[in-house]
């Protein structure tokens, strides 16, 4: 297996914004590429390369306000499609079949004030203001964050949060949370052409009051899984913390699934994620966010070593990982 290239060239050359990505996938000769225009008139771009009947891989960005995820898929685009082939990019595009969604959410990233967040310019208490909005009722207080809502129905709001997609002249979802959205759709209908195998899925948090910079997240459902398919999940998370600890990240101790204390929150996300989870090994990356603790080139650093972890993965485990899907979408389609 070759070696990816870790080093992040400079930040302003990083495809992140829509109008970067517009120019940027104009220049894609090689991809399959699906467009998906949002309500608000940007598009999405599902780009698919490599050989067809390999492992399918996907790779997306949901969060407007999480733009290290963008980078780092285009940076890979642009080295499997567009620089010239290496002995990574040959191995990459020889043995996957890989689908990137790098912006779920191109017009909700349009109204981000800054290309990254890296702390040096906007506090977090300004920051959840962008992410999920400010409230029209009462000044500097933070929007409410919910799956989806009608502007009908509540005061509207001073600053629409870049988080949310605008489905229709009235509602508003937040990506990963509502089956409505951009990126749910896409994976739906890629879904069915191409079944996908492994799901990256790259976000990024704060760490407020941590000294940590980096976890995984597994799915809330992850136990109830067929053994040998839980134990794909907690082995890939477990070599993508692996990695990270090699390339000088401080992950949480060990990948876990999110809102272990909050049950209401776990009931939701496993309802909108449990008709996938047993189908599509799907995990979620999380790298710091709008801290100075860590810079913007390790921000797409760490994600893009993940992603390269997760093929790694996938590689050495390929027959048994099969066989382990194969069994899981067959109980599930019996329980259905």
């Amino acid at each position: 297996m070759a070696s990816l290239d870790t080093h992040v060239p400079d930040i302003d050359s990083l495809v992140v914004t829509p109008d970067e990505a517009d120019i940027f996938v104009q220049s894609l000769e090689s991809a399959v590429v699906k467009n998906w225009v949002q309500y608000g008139r940007r598009t999405a771009y599902l780009i698919t390369i490599g050989t067809a009947g390999k492992p399918h891989v996907y790779f997306t960005r949901p969060h407007a306000h999480e733009p290290a995820g963008t980078a780092a898929c285009f940076e890979w685009i642009r080295r499997l499609c567009i620089v010239e082939c290496n002995a990574w990019s040959s191995w990459v595009l020889e043995n996957f079949r890989i689908s990137f969604l790098a912006d779920a959410n191109p017009s909700g990233s349009q109204r981000a004030p800054v290309k990254f967040w890296d702390g040096s310019e906007i506090p977090n208490e300004t920051f959840f203001l962008w992410m999920f909005g400010e409230s029209g009722d009462k000044k500097g207080e933070r929007f409410p964050r919910v799956s989806c809502w009608d502007i009908r129905d509540v005061i509207e709001p001073k600053r629409v949060g870049i988080a949310y997609e605008q489905i229709d002249p009235y509602v508003y979802v937040e990506p990963n949370r509502d089956h409505r959205s951009t990126f749910f759709r896409a994976y739906f209908d890629l879904n069915v052409r191409e079944p996908v195998d492994v799901w990256l899925d790259l976000h990024q948090t704060e760490y407020v009051g941590s000294d940590r910079n980096a976890h995984i997240n597994l799915p809330i459902n992850v136990h109830d899984m067929i053994p040998e398919l839980q134990a794909h999940y907690l082995a890939l998370g477990e070599c993508i913390h692996e990695s990270w600890l090699a390339e000088g990240a401080a992950p949480r101790d060990q990948p876990q699934h999110p809102y272990t204390k909050n049950l209401q929150q776990s009931e939701f996300l496993n309802r909108v994620w449990s008709p996938i989870t047993p189908h599509t090994l799907h995990l979620v990356t999380e790298v710091q966010n709008n801290n100075h603790r860590t810079s913007v080139e390790n921000q797409v650093r760490f994600q893009m070593v993940a992603m390269d972890e997760a093929l790694r993965y996938v590689e050495s485990n390929e027959k048994p990982l099969a066989e382990a899907l194969r069994a899981s979408r067959r109980v599930s389609k019996e329980h259905s």
